[in-house]
């Protein structure tokens, strides 16, 4: 057998090679994922665990002063609420001190509160804990200062407490007294008006979201309850300062009245057909006249030669203005001097004709004396306009009062002078000169019945005269700039107002149609729209003549002015004339004047409305790119004025291309959301309207 192992060759010998394991890289081992959630969840439940025991001990060491907080909360809210039922049923020393009792129990709550203020900074927990310290803010400041208003409008009243005194019978030492009591109390009420603002901001302050529905729905109450009494103190703060300057606290006041027929409507307010001199010291009327504006009149007219505005030179052939027709402009500020400079100037003219020698004529060629008009006044403070409305208000309180065998109640007033003083006059045969001495005569006795009515109406009064004035029956003009700039900060002065949003005002002048106005029906319909990029308005006024061809009522002729924004530029006019059909039988289409005055652009057109017709005169315009630019940035506001001595109906149709966030007042149509906004209402008194976009 061979022998296998001498067959085998073995190879030479060599070193196993050996791993470098300088080159090898540990890698960390991976925590799963799970591992890692796990943990994370341990970490939160044991801040929640934590947040909860910290919550728990923060309850548990401030629980009581929590609970004594919501407690004093709700029994002010309930004193609040009484010490306003109180001051509106004029028991002002009740009020004042309920109003101190609910002061105390914010204030206590307030610092109850404040102890927990570390509740502030917790997520949610701060919004809700600084809701209620704004509302308790707001609190202590509204009812600190409403007690001190209380206090002093019940020592004001004071004297007037006993129901069997009237303001006749208080003496003029004791109304002086009043008066000074209220000169006294300036540095307070200048102190109230500070607290008042800082309360308004905390009311501004409270979120409307974020804030859990039971304490929303505690909050709630007092959020519309405080308001009204900041808007109370707002209100009496204005007026208390006033009164002493218009009174003639310490300094006789005598005012230049301006007695405006709204029947014969005119800018501020009607046709001046009577005038007058009032003059006040230490509240007590110490004169009283007026008289027939046409005895000042006639023959100092066509000596001044004061040239017309245009349209009253054409449609009421009047080529010399006078103090009768003098009230052209819209604003009363404006207005009320014009009126003062005629007045010196006609009563200049009369005294030079009277040292002349001349005869002084009135209408019907009556010649006059001096001693037949009312005597001149070269110091006049300021001038009161009025219309008939706050006189049938007044007759409503006093009753019928009935003058030379004429009864004048709060319905008849204006129609029974109208018979009076256009007709009836004639057939008594009364000279045209003393045909409104009757008026003269109703201001008296109206006055003797108001000083006689007892305590328990002053208020209503105060009621009717703050009404009157906020829907312009009554404005105000004085030359002190202090005082005129209360009255216009109070909306009491007929001024054109400067706005930066949306505008307009229509203003109606009667021209020669007799006292057609109390027959007729006005609508006012306002529309936006945009057309090719720009914000197009669109102005309406549809009238409605209801009367017949009588004495005193016919075809309307109306010179109508509409202002609007500065920068606005008309697109397109109809309905205007060049005059009426009488004058114009080939009824000529008119022309609009396009102009500009008191910061604002106006249109103004001539139109006539027949009896039992309906006559549209419409103006639309392009806004400029302010306002056209705030609706781009989801902001429009809209301020209306209204034209005194008419009360006009009012729709609104905007359209504004995006959805309507808020709005205020409320949409009428569609709600929040829709793309247009819809109101409709009678325009009462100069209103504005926000309008947030989305």
């Amino acid at each position: 057998m061979p022998n296998l192992n001498n067959n085998l060759q073995v190879p030479p010998t060599q070193e196993t090679p050996r791993p470098d394991f300088s080159k090898i890289v540990e890698r960390p081992r991976r925590t799963s994922f799970k591992k890692i959630a796990f943990l994370i969840l341990k970490i939160l439940l044991a801040l929640i665990i934590a947040a909860v025991i910290f919550g728990a001990v923060l309850t548990v060491l401030y629980y009581n002063d929590l609970k004594q907080a919501y407690t004093l909360i709700f029994d002010a809210r309930d004193k609040l609420q009484q010490a306003i039922h109180s001051a509106t049923n004029r028991d002002f020393a009740g009020a004042a001190t309920l109003m101190g009792q609910a002061n105390t129990d914010f204030t206590a709550a307030k610092s109850d509160l404040d102890k927990a203020a570390i509740f502030y900074y917790i997520p949610y927990v701060g919004t809700q804990a600084r809701a209620v310290s704004n509302v308790l803010l707001a609190g202590v400041k509204l009812t600190d200062s409403g007690q001190k208003v209380l206090l002093l409008v019940d020592d004001i009243v004071a004297p007037l407490k006993n129901e069997s005194i009237t303001f006749s019978t208080i003496t003029p030492a004791q109304k002086k007294e009043i008066l000074n009591k209220i000169v006294q109390s300036e540095a307070m009420l200048l102190g109230v008006q500070k607290e008042i603002d800082e309360a308004t901001d905390a009311i501004v302050s409270i979120p409307d979201k974020g804030v859990v529905k039971p304490l929303a729905d505690g909050i709630a109450p007092l959020k519309d309850a405080l308001p009204k009494v900041r808007d109370l103190i707002d209100q009496s703060l204005p007026m208390l300062k006033a009164i002493p300057q218009i009174a003639g606290f310490n300094k006789q006041m005598t005012y230049l009245i301006l007695l405006q027929n709204n029947y014969e409507l005119r800018p501020t307010g009607g046709f001046i057909g009577t005038y007058g001199i009032l003059k006040l010291q230490d509240g007590e009327i110490k004169e009283l006249e007026t008289d027939n504006i046409y005895n000042l009149d006639k023959s100092s007219q066509p000596i001044l030669k004061e040239p017309s505005p245009l349209p009253i030179a054409k449609y009421l052939e009047q080529k010399y203005w006078s103090l009768r027709d003098i009230n052209w402009a819209p604003d009363f500020p404006t207005t009320a001097q014009k009126a003062l400079y005629m007045y010196d100037k006609e009563n200049q003219i009369l005294l030079d004709l009277k040292a002349q020698g001349k005869p002084i004529l009135s209408e019907g060629n009556t010649v006059l004396s001096l001693s037949d008009l009312i005597p001149y006044e070269k110091n006049v403070d300021g001038v009161l306009a009025v219309t008939p409305e706050i006189i049938a208000d007044l007759l409503k309180l006093t009753g019928p009062i009935t003058v030379q065998g004429v009864t004048f109640d709060s319905q008849n007033l204006v129609d029974q002078l109208e018979s009076v003083v256009g007709q009836e006059f004639r057939q008594q045969g009364i000279p045209a000169s003393q045909r409104k001495e009757i008026i003269m005569l109703l201001a008296n006795q109206l006055e003797v019945k108001a000083m006689a009515l007892p305590t328990q109406k002053y208020a209503d009064v105060l009621d009717i005269v703050t009404k009157s004035l906020l829907k312009k029956s009554v404005q105000i003009y004085f030359i002190d700039p202090s005082i005129e700039q209360l009255v216009l900060g109070r909306n009491w002065g007929g001024q054109v107002k400067s706005f930066d949003g949306d505008y307009f005002m229509v203003v109606d002048s009667n021209l020669a149609s007799l006292k057609t106005d109390q027959y007729m029906a006005r609508i006012i319909n306002y529309s936006l729209s945009w057309k090719n990029n720009d914000l197009i308005a669109k102005i309406s006024i549809v009238y409605k003549n209801n009367a017949d061809f009588t004495w005193k009522s016919t075809r309307l002729r109306s010179y109508t002015r509409v202002y609007v924004p500065a920068g606005s530029q008309l697109v397109s006019s109809s309905g205007a004339m060049e005059n009426d059909k009488i004058k114009d039988p080939a009824h000529t289409p008119g022309q609009v004047e396009s102009s500009n005055e008191f910061g604002k652009a106006y249109f103004g057109a001539f139109i006539s409305i027949e009896p039992h017709e309906v006559g549209t005169l419409t103006f639309e315009y392009k806004l400029p790119d302010n306002i056209k630019n705030q609706v781009n940035a989801g902001n429009y506001n809209l301020l209306i004025q209204k034209q005194a001595g008419v009360t006009p109906n009012l729709t609104l149709d905007l359209n504004f291309g995006k959805n309507i966030k808020s709005a205020t007042p409320a949409n009428q149509a569609g709600g929040l959301f829709a793309s247009s906004y819809k109101e409709s209402q009678a325009l009462t008194q100069d209103s504005t309207f926000n309008i947030n976009l989305q």
